[in-house]
């Protein structure tokens, strides 16, 4: 009995330990990206634009910042030139990209501004991505945004 109960242990705290590197894998990955100027060798970006706006104002409040904001702290090229309350908008937005379903390449947003309310998003995709293969990420992706109980708005504008 003891063996059984101390493999179930085992058990839970692996897949514990398998979720949360999980997590924290994507929020790394959307925090490196959201410092990088873009496009660049290793990234494009989506012709649309998705306006997304978080249920909870904390969330949209932590992600406020207007394109030139965003440009200023991208261009010096340094982590610490973003506010820290950013990190805990980013988190949240990890979050929720972490739930959709996985098809093919990683369909990741970055910012282009915000304000109080939303912000709007570019998809950003790998450059060896077709561009075809690109735009035709933005709407499944916007399907899967306005499904979530985590967003009260989502739109799309189709132009850059």
């Amino acid at each position: 009995m003891k063996n059984w109960v101390f493999a179930l242990v085992a058990l839970l705290v692996l897949v514990g330990c398998k979720q949360q590197t999980t997590n924290t894998l994507k929020e790394g990955e959307i925090i490196s990206l959201d410092q990088q100027v873009l496009p660049n060798s290793e990234w494009q970006l989506s012709r649309s634009v998705i306006e997304l706006s978080f249920c909870r104002d904390r969330v949209n409040e932590d992600l406020l910042a207007s394109e030139s904001e965003l440009r200023g702290w991208r261009g010096s090229g340094e982590p610490t030139a973003f506010p820290p309350y950013r990190e805990e908008g980013l988190e949240k937005l990890a979050e929720l990209l972490s739930k959709q379903p996985m098809t093919g390449q990683p369909t990741l947003l970055w910012q282009k501004d915000g304000n109080v309310s939303a912000q709007r998003y570019h998809v950003a995709m790998p450059a060896n991505v077709s561009k075809g293969e690109l735009e035709d990420a933005v709407f499944p992706l916007v399907a899967f945004l306005s499904s979530s109980d985590q967003v009260c708005h989502v739109a799309v504008d189709d132009f850059y």
